[in-house]
């Protein structure tokens, strides 16, 4: 839920920080004190369209900031979804700047994000419903989407989802097979010939190395002889060579055995690096056994391997050490195509399967759908009721589609605003208080599905009666649910108020020349002062006051 939001040069607002409580919270004011001012700086924070006109006169940009506390688990995966991990404390900070250029930012715990990705973020946590506002619940996509989290049906989706891959992947390797039939002939024979080349050329894991190797060998083998050949004689093959000096070493230091202490373990170091110097010797000897009549040839035959693994690397455009597997999935593919008809045969077959799997799985699903519907109509009826709204009827039209990801329904939510209408699809129907008591019970109803943390209803009791206001204030405090949801009222109503477990008052004053805007939470004292100002205008009396003071014992 939203901890706190701060506002800074947005129109009469010149710094203004807000805490704001858990539960049912009601905000009051007079007309222009700038209520709206903090719903649209909200609306901000939600990735809403930035207006410069909302940039305080003098100023070059407008800041809005809040900060979220996070404890829903569902809520937590959809942002770790979106890669967004809270703070330690468990919470998010989100804020929004517009500039006069006409250049906005967004960021998210400190780092830059679209606004694209800062709105799917927000609407996890804070949604904004104002009387003009309908295309949250309107898209149908998202109406699905509640309905089936209403319905709790994620066994249903999960099987539907699993048949729904099987399918799409047997009907794309049919069309595959489909469109390859077209030029078949010629396929096979370009697969056929590559198929040829390569079992042909034998070229082997490691082997483009080896030849490397093998060449730079070839291409010094005069060097490596001459060389190899000073090395050998050096220590071994010549007069006073090093195996010769240091056996004459080892022999003296052995005549000192017995006399000096060290004499043994130099004996030793000394017999070791003979047999070092000796083994070299012979590694070395190795290389003076080249043929050179063969050199030419040779290193002629490694080139022309070379140059045709480049030649293949190129053609194929692979490394040389992944042509065997290219040589695999050509034989692979090959054998596929030489066996079409057969491969066609045994897929429909699998795809007959699949269809009787999701249709099976889809029926499930839609029936799910379809009494998690029943429950809900009846449910959002019973609120329409409550809201002394019993000529208006709320229905779930849900009809037969293709298959698609989300299953083979369409839902769609339907509204009858007056007795004898036809239900309409909901951004069809009139705007206004009954629309916004509307979707108080749809909001009310889906408020624990949804996981929304914090919930806004800018004056929804425009237009209703005293008991409807009580009732619908009943409504918002219920879908505070204790304290689990944060419901935010922006009212003109006393009797909605006096429902809140929170008051706060915005005003607007002179300061340094100019008007500010200010809110404050109230006391009891201060609660029943605003309330009474709601009822009684200029003329508080006695009576009003002591009315305000029913109401909140209320």
């Amino acid at each position: 839920m939203l901890l706190s939001v701060y506002i800074e040069n947005s129109a009469l607002i010149k710094k203004l920080s807000l805490d704001i409580d858990k539960g049912f919270c009601a905000f009051t004011g007079e007309t222009g004190a700038g209520k709206s001012i903090i719903i649209d700086s909200l609306g901000l924070l939600c990735g809403a369209r930035s207006d410069k006109e909302i940039i305080r006169t003098g100023e070059e940009s407008a800041l809005v900031e809040g900060i979220f506390e996070i404890s829903d688990k569902n809520t937590l995966g959809a942002l770790a979804e979106a890669e967004i991990e809270p703070e330690e404390d468990g919470t998010v900070t989100v804020t929004r700047r517009i500039s006069r250029d006409g250049k906005s930012s967004a960021k998210i715990n400190g780092r830059s994000v679209p606004l694209s990705r800062l709105k799917g973020v927000v609407s996890l946590l804070l949604s904004i419903h104002g009387q003009q506002d309908t295309q949250s619940f309107a898209d149908t996509a998202r109406q699905l989407s509640m309905l089936d989290s209403f319905a709790d049906n994620e066994k249903e989706r999960a099987e539907y989802s699993e048949c729904y891959a099987i399918r799409k992947g047997i009907l794309a390797k049919l069309d595959e097979l489909e469109n390859d039939s077209r030029d078949k002939e010629f396929r096979l024979d370009m697969l056929k010939y590559k198929v040829d080349e390569l079992k042909k050329a034998k070229v082997k894991v490691g082997e483009k190395a080896e030849l490397e190797a093998e060449r730079v060998r070839l291409a010094n083998s005069e060097k490596i002889v001459s060389k190899a050949g000073e090395a050998y004689s050096a220590l071994y093959a010549m007069d006073g060579s090093a195996a010769e000096t240091v056996e004459g070493a080892l022999n003296a230091v052995n005549s000192l055995s017995g006399i000096v202490p060290e004499a043994d373990g130099l004996a030793e170091r000394l017999e070791s690096a003979k047999y070092e110097i000796i083994d070299i010797a012979e590694s070395l000897k190795e290389y003076l056994e080249c043929d050179g009549e063969n050199v030419d040839r040779l290193l002629d035959a490694c080139e022309t391997r070379l140059e045709l693994i480049k030649k293949l690397e190129r053609k194929y455009k692979v490394e040389a050490d992944e042509l065997p597997q290219v040589l695999e999935e050509c034989i692979a593919e090959l054998d596929i195509n030489e066996n079409s008809e057969e491969e066609k045969a045994r897929l429909k077959k699998e795809l007959d399967k699949a269809e009787k799997q999701i249709a099976k799985a889809s029926s499930a699903l839609t029936n799910a759908r379809r009494i998690a519907g029943t429950k809900l109509c009846a449910r959002v009826t019973e609120e329409l009721n409550e809201l002394d709204m019993p000529g208006v009827r709320f229905e779930i039209k849900i009809e037969e589609k293709e298959y698609s990801p989300d299953g083979s329904d369409f839902v769609e939510f339907l509204i009858s605003a007056n007795k004898g209408e036809l239900p309409k699809p909901m951004s069809k129907i009139a705007s206004g208080g009954e629309l916004s008591r509307i979707m108080l019970c749809l909001k009310c109803v889906f408020a624990d599905s949804e996981a929304i943390g914090t919930l806004i209803f800018d004056e929804i009791d425009t237009g209703v009666s005293g008991r409807t206001s009580e009732k619908i204030g009943i409504r918002l405090k219920n879908a505070a649910n204790g304290g689990k949801t944060q419901v935010v009222c922006v009212t003109h109503s006393a009797i909605l108020a006096a429902k809140a477990d929170s008051h706060y008052k915005i005003s607007k004053s002179e300061q340094d020349g100019r008007v500010v805007t200010r809110v404050e939470r109230l006391d009891y004292i201060g609660r029943r002062d605003e309330l009474a100002r709601i009822m009684g205008g200029m003329n508080i009396t006695e009576t009003v006051l002591k009315a305000a003071e029913e109401m909140l014992k209320c």
